[in-house]
């Protein structure tokens, strides 16, 4: 069975609606249709627009036959208290829900693309972006931009949770102390684990080591988890093996030597 998509409750600012004085004189018929409007444009294919399941707008006689007798005029009502909108495809709308939907996506947009940094910067001009649909009221004036913002504005939060929170100065170091960089080619190490190998065998000898990893990963197209594990693991091993061998630092081992058995010797060998 194919999961549905989850839905998130509806925000609600009671105290903005109970201080709108257009709405708190509908009547209770008109604010009980208006609750059940809110609910479907919250769950609609399009939020904050009053769509069937299937898509396409709701006529006004497809309403009155859904809610009943005397539902046109209880949409003139929520019209005129500017609750209600027309769009251009005649389709009902609730401005401040569609505006706020239209930040949320644009919020959740800038953070896939550009990260916490470019999100901030990019959500600073959402907010002077988003425009809400054109508007045409049968039979009334369209309201004037402040009128409209009056009658809906906080009735809807725009502070929605997909925007997220700043990152701390202590997560801030701890992604600064994870990052990797480019010791060779093919070789990848943390500022500190370059510089524990640094202090554990000498800054020459752990330039020789990841010489020697470089050379086998290029050559071979091995991965690792960790480089620096590796480096402490088998290229150390391989490392004091030159050594001894040849009684000098060296990172030029062939790739194709690696890993193959060799006779012990000792510094001793070479004189």
């Amino acid at each position: 069975m194919a999961n549905k998509k989850i839905i998130p409750p509806m925000p609600f600012d009671a105290t903005a609606w109970l201080s709108n004085n257009a709405a708190m004189r509908l009547s209770f018929a008109c604010k009980g249709l208006w609750l059940d409007m809110l609910c479907c444009m919250w769950v609609s294919i399009e939020r904050g627009v009053m769509l069937k399941p299937i898509g396409g707008a709701y006529t006004v006689d497809e309403l009155e036959a859904l809610y009943g007798s005397g539902t046109k005029e209880l949409i003139e009502s929520l019209i005129n208290a500017e609750l209600l909108s027309v769009r251009n495809d005649g389709a009902l709308y609730n401005a401040d829900m569609v505006k706020m939907e239209s930040i949320r996506v644009k919020r959740s947009e800038a953070g896939k693309k550009g990260g916490v940094t470019m999100g901030k910067r990019i959500l600073a001009k959402v907010d002077a972006l988003v425009e809400t649909p054109p508007i045409e009221m049968p039979h009334t004036p369209s309201p004037t931009a402040e009128t409209q913002h009056g009658a809906q504005a906080d009735l809807f939060p725009d502070d929605l949770p997909e925007n997220p929170p700043p990152l701390t100065d202590e997560q801030q170091r701890k992604i600064k102390k994870a990052k990797k960089y480019n010791y060779a080619d093919y070789v990848t190490l943390t500022r500190d684990e370059y510089a524990k190998l640094c202090t554990e065998y000498g800054e020459e000898a752990a330039k020789a080591m990841i010489d020697i990893l470089n050379n086998y990963k290029g050559s071979k197209g091995k991965k690792y988890k960790s480089d620096y594990l590796t480096i402490r693991g088998w290229v150390k091993d391989k490392y004091y093996e030159n050594m001894n061998r040849y009684g000098q630092q060296t990172g030029t081992t062939a790739a194709t030597d690696i890993g193959k058995p060799s006779a012990k010797r000792t510094f001793r060998d070479t004189l």
